[in-house]
């Protein structure tokens, strides 16, 4: 049995991943403000510490823990949020970064897992993005989310060895669907399920790739065990298949048996927003050769299922059933 430090678990992936662990026997610990997560999100058994990740203080009451591996997943998640305050989306994604690699170093825990993003790219339409593509964000999120794989990058000469994960828009039971600035599958499903006209803020045409919440995990979870990852590694972690914005919410609708639906389409995108990410995923499956990808329209059936399975009256930004079973 191992103990793990997993920051944000109050949130989507954080809370998921934490789940996975405890189920698997280790201790998991986790450091969240609940800022923008639901404390019914933490799982039964997760020793929770209430503070924020760019706080140097909070470092101070764990100075006594000891961890096989820190999981960072706290933080802003989104690149249109990150414009409404620069410096603070910098603190709670890199700031945050840098004070867990010095809190890793004090307690002499040297593996770190690192939550990045496709936003770290900018813009690549012509091809698949692989992991060796030059880096060109066009978001404030983007640059914090590389800013902080280049500290990782400088602390390896300090012993730190560390996964960077790129993630891939992400999606599943568990999303915030109150949260319509972040997450194409769960904006576009939130409209669907509160029966309001869905709203696209930018071309039909925009590509993107989609991952099954319950894929990533597995990958997550596995990156403890895997003996054939060398140090300090950065993966994009994709399906490597691009759907169009027309084409995910034409599977919405189907999935919800629509056969008309109103769609509404602003021309005007939101600030930092990539036409296309597209990505190769094929150093992943060189690490991870038996990995399988739940489908899209697979993936969606699920995801609605436990959607339909909240009662309509609740308030979204109260009630998030994460403990729902499908």
């Amino acid at each position: 049995m191992s103990s793990f430090l997993v920051t944000g678990a109050a949130g989507f992936i954080g809370s998921a991943l934490s789940k996975r662990l405890k189920m698997n026997g280790h201790n998991v610990v986790t450091i969240d403000d609940l800022s923008t997560g639901y404390m019914d999100n933490i799982p039964k058994g997760v020793e929770f510490v209430k503070g924020d990740c760019a706080d140097e203080k909070i470092y101070n009451r764990l100075e006594n823990y000891s961890f096989d591996a820190i999981f960072h997943f706290a933080g802003q998640s989104s690149g249109e949020i990150s414009f409404d305050n620069p410096s603070k989306d910098l603190e709670t994604n890199t700031k945050s970064t840098l004070l867990l690699i010095e809190y890793a170093l004090k307690i002499k825990c040297k593996r770190i897992i690192y939550a990045s993003s496709m936003s770290v790219y900018g813009e690549h339409e012509d091809r698949p993005i692989n992991e060796k593509d030059i880096c060109s964000p066009v978001s404030f999120y983007g640059v914090g989310k590389l800013a902080s794989e280049n500290y990782l990058q400088i602390y390896k000469s300090y012993g730190i060895v560390f996964t960077s994960l790129r993630l891939f828009n992400v999606y599943g039971p568990g999303q915030n669907l109150a949260n319509l600035r972040q997450g194409m599958v769960s904006i576009y499903s939130s409209y669907v399920w509160r029966k309001k006209p869905i709203i696209v803020k930018g071309s039909l045409k925009r590509f993107r790739n989609y991952q099954y919440i319950d894929d990533v995990i597995d990958i997550l979870s596995k990156t403890i065990l895997k003996k054939n990852l060398k140090k300090n590694e950065i993966f994009n972690l994709t399906t490597g298949k691009a759907v169009t914005v027309n084409s995910l919410i034409k599977k919405i609708i189907k999935i919800n048996k629509k056969k008309k639906y109103k769609v509404i389409v602003k021309k005007q995108g939101t600030p930092g927003d990539s036409f296309g990410w597209d990505a190769s995923n094929k150093y992943l499956r060189s690490k991870f050769p038996k990995i399988k990808f739940t489908s899209l329209d697979e993936g969606l059936k699920k995801y609605f299922q436990w959607i339909d399975s909240i009662p309509q009256t609740k308030n979204l930004l109260k009630y998030h059933p994460l403990k729902k079973k499908i």
